[in-house]
C-alpha cells in the first residue's frame, strides 16, 4: 500500500532502525561524523523549506493560467503540511545509511543494491527532466568536491565493513539526492512540485557540500583516521601495477579500448569539427594515462575523464562560425592540449591543475553568457505581454487538429526540448544554438548561440516540421567520455 503522506503512516526505515540497528552499535567516531553532518543538513533543509514558500508564491504570482496558479497555491499548502515528515524521513535515511556501514549482515553487494548508481535516477518515475536535473546536480558536486569526497570515502572505509566510493558514501551527492527523492515520494508530492523542490535542494543543500565534507574529514583526522591522506593516495588516485609481467597485456588492452573510444569520438555528430580535431590530439596522452592508471576506465571522477567531459560540454556550441585564431575558448582548449602533448602519466597534479584552471575559465565565461540570456528572456516575455494586450485572442501557433501522421515524429522531438537543449541547423552553415525561452501562448521558441546572442526564433509548427525533416537536429550534451565508453562496451558485448 502506497504511503499517502498522512500523519501516522508507517515509515519502514525508522521501523527497521528501532528493531535491528540500535545507535549503541555505531562506533563513537562514526556516530560523531553522522551527528555533525545531520546537524548541518537539518539546518540546510529548514532553510530550504523556509524559502520554498516564497518561491512557490512568486511562481503563483507569475502563473500563466488560473489552473497553474491554483497548482502553486496548493503546492504551498502541501509543502507546509509535509515539510516535517520530509525532513524526518530524510534524516532517518541518512542515519540508516550510516548504521548499515557497520552491520555484519550487510555485504558490499547488498549495500550497493540500495545505492543509486550513476544514471539510476532516470528510473524514478520515468521522468526525463527530473533525471537530467538530478544527474547534473550530482555531477556538479563531483566536479567541485571530488578530492574531499574521495578522502572522506577512504577514511569512512576504514571504519566500515564495506568499501565506500563517491556513489555509496552516505554523505555523497548521489545518496543525499536519494534520501530527498524517497522522502518526497513517501509524501506523494506532485511531479512539478518535486522539480521545484529539487532546484531548491541543489541551491540550499548540495551547493554547501564543500563545508560538509571539510568538517567530516577534519573530525576524522582529529581522531587519527588516515591523517596523512593526500591526493596521491585518494580513492581516485592513480593505481600503478607493481608486476611488470602484467604491463604488456594491460598496455594492449588500454591501447585497444582508448583507440575505440577516440574512434567513437571522431564519428560523433554531436561534436563540431574544430573540437574533434583538438580532442583527437589528446588520444596519445589519454592512452599513456590509461596504461599506467587502472582507475582511468573505472573511476567516474578521474581528472582525465572529467577534463575531457568539461571540454566537450563547454564547446558543444561550436559551429562553422568559430574563429580558431581568436576564440578564447578555442585558445584555452589548445592550451590544455599543448600542456598534455608530452604528458608522461606520472604527474597527476598536472591533470587536477588543468581541470581547475579550465573550470574557472568556463565559469567566468558562462556567467557573462547567462546575463545576456536573461536579458533576452526578459525582452521576449515583455513582447509577449504587449502582443497579448493588443490581441488577447492570440492562439497557439499550431492547433492539434492540423497535425498529420508525419508531424507526430516532430511533435515527439519537440516534447524532448528543455531550456538549455542544443540544436544544430542543417541548412548549409550548420549553426548551433541553445533553447533559452519558450514563449506561450504564441508557441515561440527562442535560441541563442554560445555567446548568449539571439540567433533563431521559430514557431512550434515550423520547429516540429524541421525536426521531422532533419533540417534541425537535437544535440546530445551528456558526458562525452561516458557516452563513448557505453557505446564501446555495447559494441563489444
Amino acid at each position: 500500500m502506497q504511503n499517502d503522506g498522512k500523519a501516522g503512516g508507517v515509515h519502514r526505515p525508522s521501523a527497521e532502525l528501532a528493531i535491528h540497528s540500535p545507535l549503541a552499535r555505531l562506533p563513537v567516531i562514526l556516530l560523531q561524523v553522522h551527528d555533525k553532518a545531520a546537524q548541518q543538513l537539518k539546518s540546510q533543509l529548514q532553510v530550504l523549506f523556509d524559502n520554498a514558500d516564497a518561491t512557490l508564491f512568486d511562481m503563483a504570482d507569475k502563473a500563466r493560467s488560473d489552473a497553474e496558479q491554483s497548482l502553486f497555491f496548493e503546492a504551498m499548502r502541501d509543502v507546509r503540511l509535509k515539510r516535517k515528515n520530509i525532513e524526518r524521513s530524510f534524516l532517518e535515511r541518512l542515519l540508516y545509511a550510516f548504521i548499515r556501514l557497520t552491520r555484519a549482515d550487510v555485504s558490499d553487494s547488498t549495500l550497493l543494491m540500495a545505492t543509486p548508481a550513476q544514471g539510476v535516477f532516470s528510473l524514478l518515475g520515468n521522468d526525463l527532466e527530473r533525471a537530467q536535473s538530478i544527474n547534473a546536480m550530482v555531477a556538479q558536486v563531483l566536479i567541485r568536491d571530488q578530492l574531499a569526497l574521495c578522502h572522506l570515502s577512504a577514511r569512512l572505509t576504514t571504519l566500515s565493513r564495506v568499501a565506500l566510493n563517491e556513489q555509496n558514501n552516505p554523505l555523497g551527492p548521489a545518496m543525499l539526492c536519494e534520501y530527498f527523492l524517497q522522502a518526497e515520494r513517501d509524501q506523494g508530492m506532485e511531479l512539478k512540485v518535486k522539480l521545484i523542490m529539487l532546484q531548491l535542494f541543489e541551491k540550499y543543500l548540495l551547493s554547501h557540500t564543500e563545508q560538509l565534507y571539510a568538517d567530516a574529514n577534519q573530525l576524522l583526522i582529529a581522531t587519527g583516521v588516515l591523517p596523512d591522506l593526500s591526493s596521491a593516495t585518494s580513492c581516485c588516485s592513480p593505481k600503478h601495477t607493481d608486476d611488470t609481467r602484467e604491463l604488456p597485456a594491460q598496455s594492449e588492452y588500454a591501447s585497444n579500448l582508448v583507440g575505440l573510444l577516440f574512434e567513437y569520438i571522431g564519428g560523433d555528430r554531436n561534436l563540431s569539427t574544430p573540437l574533434k580535431k583538438l580532442i583527437g590530439q589528446l588520444q596519445q596522452p589519454m592512452l599513456k594515462i590509461a596504461q599506467l592508471d587502472q582507475n582511468f576506465f573505472s573511476c567516474d571522477s578521474h581528472p582525465a575523464r572529467r577534463l575531457l567531459n568539461v571540454i566537450a560540454a563547454a564547446a558543444i556550441g561550436w559551429d562553422s562560425s568559430v574563429d580558431c585564431a581568436s576564440d578564447p575558448l578555442h585558445l584555452q582548449i589548445s592550451h590544455v592540449v599543448q600542456q598534455l602533448a608530452g604528458y608522461s602519466g606520472h604527474h597527476p597534479g598536472l591533470l587536477e591543475s588543468l581541470l581547475h584552471e579550465f573550470l574557472m575559465f568556463t565559469q567566468a565565461e558562462q556567467e557573462q553568457v547567462e546575463l545576456f540570456e536573461q536579458h533576452i528572456r526578459k525582452d521576449e516575455r515583455a513582447l509577449s505581454r504587449q502582443m497579448q494586450a493588443i490581441r488577447p485572442w492570440l492562439a497557439p501557433s499550431l492547433p492539434m487538429a492540423v497535425f498529420d501522421e508525419q508531424d507526430h515524429l516532430g511533435l515527439l522531438l519537440v516534447s524532448q526540448l528543455r531550456i538549455g537543449t542544443w540544436i544544430d541547423q542543417q541548412d548549409g552553415l550548420h549553426l548551433r544554438c541553445k533553447l533559452i525561452v519558450i514563449v506561450e501562448p504564441e508557441g515561440r521558441y527562442v535560441f541563442a548561440n554560445r555567446s548568449g546572442i539571439k540567433t533563431l526564433e521559430i514557431n512550434r509548427a515550423d520547429l516540429i516540421r524541421q525536426l521531422r525533416c532533419g533540417t534541425i537536429l537535437l544535440l546530445d550534451d551528456s558526458l562525452l567520455f561516458d557516452r563513448a565508453l557505453a557505446s564501446v562496451i555495447d559494441s563489444l558485448g
